[in-house]
């Protein structure tokens, strides 16, 4: 009850207009501290029937609609457009800065909690795990069903999924460069759960249009043809597929003149890279 009375009154600040003034007042951040910590103590209490809803809710309320706000008000500040153009050292952006860290800080806490708390051996897949102290001696078998454990497994999946998901949001940012650290977590998340694909999409975001969309391409595929794979590729992976027709003819229009040596290479790893990807878009089924 607590919960959804917590999720009702966010809900009621975020349709507010100048809700973007609102998120980061103490009130509120409090709020938002308030549903987590429900949240989480919901996981633990009854992780089978709770514990995934628990963990959505606490992403969506607490962090990832506060993203969205900052990043879609374009009102907010004269140059909100781009993210890179927040003005430096704004209250506005010291505090969405903040509540990224503030975001890592947890994830990377509730990860290690899980793991130590239904002892999972997580050191093949991670880099990132509970470490037992060998001198305490013989573990205790931990009281959880096969299902309980099955929920922690799939949670530390997903924090890692979005732990990816704020140094990604962090790198939008000017100043900050945490790509590699995004593209980090990601590719655990794969090692943990190497069946689902939604990884592979967030990959395929991080990417954006390097080597003129090809390496996201490979991750929008690689989504779909997992065993478990991510709605959301199938329209990212079309919106390529649009792009690269698109440069394909716009690259026969342009006349041929001479070049540089070095420029007419760029020019030519351009035609074959626009072209191997319009090829691609060709031999795609039809069925979506």
């Amino acid at each position: 009850r607590a919960v959804v009375e917590a999720v009702h009154r966010l809900d009621l600040i975020l349709g507010n207009k100048a809700a973007y003034q609102e998120v980061f007042k103490p009130e509120n951040i409090s709020l938002r501290n308030k549903l987590r910590e429900l949240c989480v103590k919901l996981m633990f209490l009854h992780p089978v029937d709770y514990g995934r809803k628990a963990e959505e809710l606490l992403w969506r309320k607490v962090y990832y609609e506060v993203i969205q706000l900052i990043k879609t008000n374009k009102k907010a500040e004269p140059p909100f457009s781009s993210l890179q153009h927040i003005h430096s050292r704004s209250t506005l952006e010291c505090a969405y800065r903040t509540h990224l860290v503030a975001g890592i800080g947890f994830y990377q806490h509730l990860l290690l909690y899980i793991q130590s708390h239904y002892q999972l051996e997580l050191q093949c897949c991670i880099d990132w795990t509970h470490v037992t102290d060998p001198l305490i001696g013989c573990k205790k078998p931990v009281s959880a069903s096969e299902k309980e454990m099955e929920w922690a497994q799939m949670a530390c999946h997903r924090c890692l999924v979005y732990l990816g998901d704020l140094a990604r949001y962090q790198n939008e940012l000017a100043g900050v460069d945490t790509e590699l650290l995004a593209e980090r977590f990601y590719y655990q998340a794969l090692s943990v759960a190497p069946q689902i694909g939604m990884p592979f999409n967030q990959l395929g975001t991080l990417a954006g249009s390097k080597y003129y969309n090809v390496e996201a391409t490979y991750c929008y595929l690689r989504c779909i043809q997992s065993e478990v794979s991510f709605e959301g590729a199938y329209g990212n992976l079309k919106r390529l597929y649009d792009k690269a027709a698109k440069m394909y003819h716009q690259l026969k229009k342009c006349e041929t003149r001479r070049l540089s040596p070095s420029k007419k290479r760029g020019k030519d790893i351009k035609r074959l890279l626009v072209s191997f990807m319009y090829l691609q878009s060709l031999l795609q089924p039809k069925s979506r």
